[in-house]
């Protein structure tokens, strides 16, 4: 970040000194450290500010879990199309050919659900990701 020359200090009460010890304890981080993560916290509109104060939470996702939900979403966007694309293919027999044998109309919906089915898993491990971030209580209260 660079160096550090600037010397801030405030006064706060005995409970938010231990909030602070804390939470910096369960980061390990420095109480120094957990300030200045807490200052860049992306608040920039007063209404957010003002959001914050009426008890909303500001959630800080780390880039780990960033990309789990990343990877968790590209799965999704796969298997997704994997099932649009079976589908498909029963959709160009009907068209082109005006039916479709029933063993392959089995195999490609077989072959949707399976995609399908895989899609749900992954909503729900994303689900889960953003419910445990939800829960998590480390820049609040």
């Amino acid at each position: 970040m660079g160096e550090y020359t600037r010397t801030v200090s405030c006064r706060m009460t005995e409970e938010d000194r231990q909030l602070l010890d804390q939470r910096a304890e369960k980061l390990e981080l420095a109480n120094s450290e957990t300030i200045r993560a807490l200052l860049r916290l992306p608040i920039s509109d007063p209404d957010e500010l003002a959001a914050i104060d009426a008890g909303s939470r500001v959630v800080v996702i780390d880039a780990k879990t960033m990309g789990r939900i990343n990877r968790e979403l590209i799965r999704w966007g796969r298997h997704y199309n994997q099932a649009v694309r079976a589908l498909n293919t029963i959709a160009m027999f009907v068209r082109n050919k005006g039916g479709i044998d029933p063993q392959v109309a089995k195999e490609q919906l077989t072959k949707a659900a399976t995609e399908l089915e895989l899609v749900q898993g992954s909503v729900e491990e994303i689900k889960d990701m953003v419910q445990a971030v939800h829960e998590s209580e480390r820049f609040w209260r």
